[in-house]
């Protein structure tokens, strides 16, 4: 009998024709038009007869999403592309993600594979799950975050990446040798829920919603992509030696639980003092910064 059931064809979820997004900029997609047919002919093979464009900005992308309310986003493309996506200040459809970046922090942490059969398979059969944000407030603007918030160490070497995008792995690297070379502590509070969390000095503070960040940095053991918390998570080190093994460890999330890691759970993390701060992969300058929780911005297709 489980052989026979298993020979069953999927039935699609999607009662409508869903909808593509490209994202022509994401570092994965080689030839956007050709990836916007192959995906739109994968579509088809399940039972939904898509449509699409290939997006270059802002404006195309909220022109597709517009188009997809009341049936179903396909976005093609990174992590970038759901930051931009949860960024358009408007009402978002149900999206499916079929992952083309370089790190898919998101779809890692949601379980969408990484095959783009595969995630095609799920885009038409899958079923949306309600996804928190964060927003993310400085005295200079607001913006909303998918994956998280880092501030000290990391976030300085990401201000001196200059690539196009974030998939530049080498240009990465060279951004944190250099500031790992005038490395120096940051003496700051960070305060969850109006409890103070830590006075510094550290290295590095992480605020979470999903359990990866950057280059597939596991800075979030604990993360509950739709439980209305975020983690604020302080790495304490004075030397560059210290930082580095602490990085070495959220590398591979087995940070939690040494002497000189502490997180905690809120809904509401502020850093008052000035420090270098990125949302995302979106640096945001030397600033003090407020993060809070968006319950269930996102509405996204998974397992």
């Amino acid at each position: 009998m489980p052989a026979v059931a298993a020979l069953q064809p999927l039935r699609p979820v999607v009662r409508t024709a869903p909808t593509v997004a490209v994202n022509g900029r994401a570092s994965g997609v080689g030839r956007p038009d050709e990836v916007l047919d192959d995906v739109v002919a994968l579509l088809g093979e399940h039972g939904a007869a898509a449509r699409g464009m290939v997006t270059h900005d802002l404006s195309e992308l909220r022109d597709v999403t517009r188009a997809a309310l009341g049936g179903r986003l396909v976005l093609v493309g990174g992590d970038g592309g759901v930051h931009a996506l949860a960024n358009l200040g408007m009402e978002l459809p149900e999206t499916a993600l079929i992952p083309m970046g370089q790190a898919n922090n998101i779809a890692r942490a949601l379980g969408i594979p990484t095959d783009p059969t595969a995630a095609a398979v799920l885009a038409v059969t899958g079923a949306a799950r309600a996804v928190d944000a964060l927003r993310v407030e400085t005295p200079k603007r607001t913006l909303v975050a998918v994956e998280g918030v880092s501030a000290g160490f990391h976030a300085a070497a990401r201000h001196r990446y200059t690539a196009e995008n974030s998939g530049a792995l080498a240009a990465g690297v060279g951004a944190l040798v250099s500031e790992l070379a005038g490395f120096h502590p940051y003496g700051a509070d960070v305060v969850v829920d109006g409890a103070r969390l830590s006075t510094g000095p550290f290295a590095q503070v992480f605020v979470s919603n999903l359990p990866y960040f950057a280059y597939g940095f596991h800075v979030d053991p604990v993360a509950r992509v739709d439980d209305g918390l975020l983690e604020a998570i302080v790495l304490r080190a004075n030397t560059r030696t210290g930082a580095l093994r602490l990085m070495a460890a959220a590398k591979n999330g087995t940070h939690f639980g040494r002497r000189n890691v502490s997180w905690s759970h809120g809904e509401t993390a502020v850093l008052p003092d000035a420090l270098p701060v990125v949302a995302d992969a979106e640096p945001l300058g030397v600033t003090s910064t407020r993060v809070s929780v968006l319950p269930g911005l996102l509405r996204m297709v998974t397992p």
